[in-house]
C-alpha cells in the first residue's frame, strides 16, 4: 500500500489539533483521515506505452459491482505467455510500465488496468485491496477469455499484491503469483506509516480510524489482513518480495507473510529499496530474479534460462514498434 504524503503542514497540525480533544472534535479528525485514507486518485494517463516505443491496445472491463475499468494490452510479436499488472494505491497503470518494458522484451503480453477509484476507472473509494479484489477477479476472467490458451501470471504491487490475495479462489488458479510489497495487515501497516511518516499526535486516531473506516466502507478491520489470507493462493507459486530499507512493507512483515504461504514459494529482499523503487533500485537483479522466476513456473518443460544480457541493455531485448 503506498503511501499518501502529508504534502500541507497545516492540515497536519490540524488533525493534531483535533485528535488531541475529546468527543466531537476527535471523532471529525478520525472522519477526516479516513476519507482521505479513501479518496479516490482520478486522472489522465499522461505516460503510455508509446512513449516507450510500445504500441498498446485500450481496454475495458466491467466487474461484478458495476465498475468500469479502463487498461490496456502490450503484446509483443510472439507472445509466449500473459502476465497481469495490479498497480498500488494512489498510483495507475502506469506505475506497471517499467515492469511492461522488460517483460516484453522476454516475450510476455503485458495487461494493465486502472483500480476502482485511480487512473481513468469509476469508482468514489479506495479499500486498500478489499473490494478491488472485484478487479482482480473481473480483469483475470478477462484474460481467460481472450487468451485462454497460454500461460498466465499476475504481478501485483502494494495495494494490488493485497486485492490477489483477497481474490484467492480467482488468483490461485493462475500459472505463478507476484506479490510486491505488500503490507501483513492494516494495523501493522498504519502502524508503520504513523512511526515512519506522520506526526506522534497521530497514534491516538488509530481506534478511532479504523472504527470510522470500518462504517464508512462496511467492512470489519480485521478483514484487511493479506496474511489470513495469502495461504489460500496454494498450490500457486509465489514469489514474495519487497525492498530492504521499506518501511511501510518491511522486510519482517514480508518474513512474516512467507511463513504463512504456500508452497512453492520463494523470498526475495531487494537491496537498497524502498517501498515504491523496487524495480528501480534493484535493477538488472530485480529483471533476472522476476523472469527467472516466469520462466521455471510458467515453462517448466523449457531446460534452457532466459536473462537479461550482461551489459544490462533493455534495447537489446526490446521491442519495438517500426517507425
Amino acid at each position: 500500500m503506498a503511501q499518501p504524503h502529508l504534502r500541507h503542514p497545516w492540515f497536519a497540525n490540524f488533525i493534531s489539533t483535533m485528535s488531541a480533544a475529546t468527543g466531537v472534535g476527535y471523532l471529525a479528525a478520525c472522519y477526516t483521515v479516513s476519507r482521505w485514507l479513501t479518496k479516490p486518485t482520478h486522472r489522465k494517463i499522461q505516460s503510455t506505452p508509446a512513449d516507450h516505443g510500445l504500441f498498446s491496445e485500450g481496454l475495458t472491463c466491467d466487474t461484478e459491482d458495476r465498475q468500469r475499468l479502463a487498461g490496456w494490452v502490450v503484446t509483443p510479436p510472439r507472445p509466449r505467455a500473459t502476465v497481469v499488472l495490479f498497480h498500488g494505491v494512489r498510483h495507475t497503470r502506469e506505475q506497471t510500465l517499467s515492469r511492461t518494458v522488460f517483460l516484453g522484451g522476454a516475450g510476455f503480453r503485458c495487461v494493465a488496468f486502472d483500480h476502482r477509484a485511480h487512473g481513468e476507472s469509476t469508482g468514489r473509494r479506495t479499500s486498500f485491496g478489499l473490494h478491488e479484489r472485484h478487479d482482480v477477479a473481473a480483469i483475470l476472467e478477462l484474460v481467460r477469455r481472450r487468451w485462454p490458451d497460454q500461460p498466465c501470471a499476475a504481478l501485483g504491487l502494494s495495494m494490488g499484491a493485497a486485492a490477489l490475495c483477497y481474490a484467492a479462489e480467482h488468483t490461485r488458479r493462475l500459472d505463478a503469483v507476484i506479490l510486491e510489497s505488500l503490507y501483513h495487515d492494516i494495523g501493522s501497516a498504519f502502524a508503520n506509516r504513523i512511526n515512519s511518516t506522520y506526526p506522534p499526535s497521530f497514534h491516538r486516531l488509530s481506534r478511532g480510524v479504523f472504527w470510522m473506516t470500518e462504517r464508512r466502507l462496511g467492512v470489519r478491520v480485521e478483514q484487511f489482513a493479506p496474511v489470513n489470507r495469502i495461504a489460500s493462493l496454494a498450490p500457486v507459486p509465489v514469489l514474495l518480495l519487497t525492498g530492504e530499507d521499506d518501511r511501510h512493507a518491511t522486510a519482517h512483515d514480508a518474513r512474516r507473510l512467507y511463513d504463512r504461504c504456500g508452497e512453492p514459494r520463494e523470498l526475495w529482499l531487494a537491496p537498497r529499496a524502498g517501498h515504491t523503487d523496487v524495480c528501480e533500485a534493484g535493477g538488472l537483479l530485480y529483471r533476472e530474479r522476476i523472469l527467472g522466476f516466469l520462466e521455471r513456473h510458467l515453462f517448466p518443460s523449457d531446460s534452457s534460462t532466459r536473462s537479461l544480457p550482461a551489459d544490462d541493455s533493455l534495447a537489446a531485448r526490446a521491442w519495438r514498434v517500426p517507425a
